[in-house]
């Protein structure tokens, strides 16, 4: 049997997450004025992203830098469109222990941005749910159920 030759294949640490081209799948959303769902998470290598997606576009991954966290939160906003200066490919990182999404959700409290909560009594035991519906979308946020958690929005008089 002749031998195969798999080098052409390559290995997952090798592929780089295509963070280019879901840049520019958001601004053709932006720039069409799509209403967006936005999710914040971390990746396995402790990038942020959003996971966006709208009635026309099925959900993907979008790798964000600060800049490109405050032109999507200011399209949502105002509905406005921002041009990114930077490298798509290149995204912040952050700690193995730091909640992204729980990260933005206190900015938006600190904020004063009103988010609307689901009953605890309807909710799993582990998870607390929120959203902030925005002209041009809504961002849902959904975090571990702790008593710090709990203690931190009581203390910031959301209504949960």
């Amino acid at each position: 049997m002749k031998k195969l030759n798999f080098s052409v294949l390559t290995t997952a640490k090798e592929q780089q997450y295509p963070n280019n081209e879901a840049y520019a799948e958001v601004m053709k959303m932006m720039n069409r004025g799509d209403k967006l769902s936005v999710k914040f998470g971390t990746t396995k290598t402790q990038h942020p992203y959003a996971w966006v997606e709208s009635k026309t576009v099925a959900g993907f991954k979008y790798e964000l830098d600060a800049e490109r966290m405050n032109n999507l939160i200011n399209y949502l906003a105002t509905g406005e469109v921002s041009n990114y200066a930077g490298d798509p490919m290149q995204s912040d990182t952050v700690e193995v222990s730091e909640d992204y999404q729980w990260e933005v959700m206190k900015q938006f409290i600190e904020k004063g941005f009103v988010l609307q909560y689901t009953p605890l009594f309807r909710e799993y035991n582990d998870k607390i749910s929120a959203m902030k519906s925005m002209y041009k979308g809504t961002v849902f946020f959904r975090i571990p159920r702790t008593t710090e958690n709990l203690n931190y929005l009581r203390e910031h008089q959301q209504d949960i």
